[in-house]
């Protein structure tokens, strides 16, 4: 018989605040860009690229960054490789305007979603489950206001962040470091909730159950938990006018 759950893990960006993917979409639209062109580079850009060494604080958020960061978004090769393997025709490489785009996924992501935080609310309130939170993230500079994410971290009994144990999302070492922090038996005692489709593949390599939380319907994942844990998680129905 199946252990039973013990611990909920949560992604930030794009399950309890806002994505940043809505600010990729936007931006693409805007400027007639291929849907996803934006994050399959940022994905299959390589260990050393600069969003990755920034989620991993090897780098520090300054102009080194912002210049590697233009110039991997902006690399023919990757967009030949992209249109080749989505089997669209080849075209002249966009200039794509990343230092911009990288502060607009910043801001757009600051805002929490309200059905999200009501189900970890109720999960605290339950007192049944050690909830986590493993989120890919970056060091702002000193004294930027989105630096201080304490009103977030206080949510959650573990709170991992790549940025400060320089492993990323979908390493396996990260979910590795996951697990051993949430203090549980076995790996399929954790329910783990994210946007991307690389990171819940990694995750259920480990041993984890996974819920994929849409774009724009963090309820429908709210749904699929309460049928995992058995819990009744989302908020009360308004009340009829």
């Amino acid at each position: 018989m199946a252990a039973p759950i013990a611990a909920v893990l949560f992604d930030i960006g794009g399950v309890v605040v806002r994505s940043p993917l809505l600010a990729i979409e936007a931006y693409e639209t805007a400027h007639d860009l291929p849907s996803g062109y934006i994050n399959w580079n940022i994905y299959h850009g390589g260990q050393n690229s600069a969003w990755k060494q920034l989620e991993r604080n090897e780098i520090p958020m300054d102009d080194g960054f912002f210049h590697g960061f233009h110039a991997d978004l902006n690399n023919p090769d990757m967009w030949v490789r992209f249109l080749k393997e989505k089997g669209l025709a080849l075209s002249p490489a966009p200039l794509i305007d990343a230092k911009w785009l990288f502060w607009e996924m910043m801001r757009v992501s600051r805002e929490i979603d309200p059905y999200m935080l009501n189900a970890i609310q109720k999960l605290r309130e339950t007192r049944k489950y050690r909830l986590g939170a493993l989120t890919n993230n970056y060091v702002f500079p000193e004294g930027h206001p989105y630096r201080d994410d304490r009103d977030i971290k206080a949510l959650f009994d573990v709170y991992i962040a790549s940025a400060e144990v320089g492993m990323r999302k979908p390493e396996h070492r990260i979910f590795e470091h996951a697990i051993k922090a949430l203090g549980v038996e076995s790996a399929s005692q954790i329910v783990f909730l994210d946007d991307l489709g690389g990171n819940l593949k990694a995750a259920k390599e480990m041993g984890l159950n996974t819920i994929k939380v849409p774009l724009r319907d963090t309820q429908k994942a709210i749904r699929q938990l309460e049928e995992i844990l058995g819990e009744e998680l989302a908020p009360p129905p308004s009340p009829k006018l």
